[in-house]
């Protein structure tokens, strides 16, 4: 018995002594070189975003970090940091370039104890649904981003161009917000009217009067316009037929989108535009109007209220016969 008790105690003292050692191989001193990406740096990201990536780095002052697709080094960049710094940040501006989309790999690459150690991290590239949005004094919605209103991509295939409807006030001013929910990434007022910078303290848009406007702006050249648009009715049902326009009226002030007007019609078409003219104009059917949409008909003679409602994402009409 006493035999099987200290073949126990040698077999138990034997587990500790290789089990701290063990311990002790996966343990770092204070002395150890390390660089590793944080984990709360994001596994998928669209194009065309900002990508913030953590590092934890020991020792190491400077490394090299890379985004790199199917053996393609997409993105390369020499890390530095103080000395007394062990978190750091660094942000990435990742392109609007389809190139990017897919399964990717972060790497970092350093030296420690003489040697050249890798480190990867797999990270999804989607493609981008951009958005942009419009805030600001002179919009309904104010300086509030949550409140910012949604702007829509127009230009074939376009991703970087943006246009809304909104009536604008000559006082307050306006920004461009790439979204609604805080400041970052910010455009404002460029060097001369019709130019963008993105800055968050940039100077304020303005427009030199009050009245309802197509916002357009294109985040890559970095422009935008701000056209005062009055809006008419015409077509072979409306007074003036096909050559002149019926003026609507708008109705409200900041935050509303509504054009009326009263008048008789015949059977036949109509349309709704802007500024006498068929760069901006609107059809379709009274519940789905679009920009250059199908006339619509009208089939019964009369006295008609018509009204246009421009509401971001809802445009609309209203064709009501007395």
């Amino acid at each position: 018995m006493k035999t099987i008790y200290k073949f126990i105690a040698i077999s138990l003292c034997c587990l500790l002594f290789f089990g701290i050692n063990a311990c002790k191989k996966v343990e770092h001193t204070i002395d150890d070189q390390i660089v590793s990406i944080n984990e709360n740096t994001v596994s998928t990201i669209q194009i065309g975003k900002k990508l913030k990536v953590g590092f934890i780095a020991l020792n190491i002052n400077t490394f090299d970090f890379s985004i790199e697709k199917d053996g393609t080094v997409l993105l390369n960049e020499q890390i530095s940091k103080e000395s007394n710094q062990n978190i750091i940040e660094r942000e990435f501006s990742i392109p609007l370039d389809e190139s990017y989309i897919g399964e990717a790999t972060l790497k970092i690459t350093y030296q420690a104890g003489g040697q050249t150690v890798t480190k990867t991290q797999p990270i999804t590239f989607e493609e981008s649904n951009p958005q942009m949005f419009v805030v600001g004094g002179s919009t309904g919605a104010g300086w509030e981003p949550t409140n910012a209103v949604a702007m829509t991509l127009y230009g074939e295939d376009s991703k970087t161009t943006f246009e809304t409807f909104e009536y604008l006030t000559a006082d307050g001013g306006f920004k461009f917000l790439p979204t609604n929910v805080d400041w970052e990434g910010a455009y404002g007022l460029g060097s001369a009217a019709g130019v963008l910078l993105q800055d968050e303290d940039a100077e304020n848009i303005t427009v030199t009067e009050d009245g309802f406007y197509r916002l357009r702006m294109d985040s890559d050249a970095l422009t935008y316009s701000a056209l005062k648009l009055d809006m008419g009715v015409i077509g072979d049902a409306t007074p003036g037929g096909w050559d002149s326009d019926t003026d609507m009226t708008f109705e409200g002030g900041k935050g509303t989108y509504v054009w009326k007007v009263s008048l008789n019609l015949k059977v036949g078409k109509i349309k709704f535009r802007a500024n006498d003219d068929w760069a901006i104009n609107f059809g379709g059917t009274p519940n789905e109007i679009t920009q250059g949409g199908a006339d619509i008909e009208i089939t019964s003679a009369g006295l008609y209220d018509l009204t246009l409602d421009l509401t971001p994402g809802a445009y609309k009409a209203i064709i009501e016969k007395k």
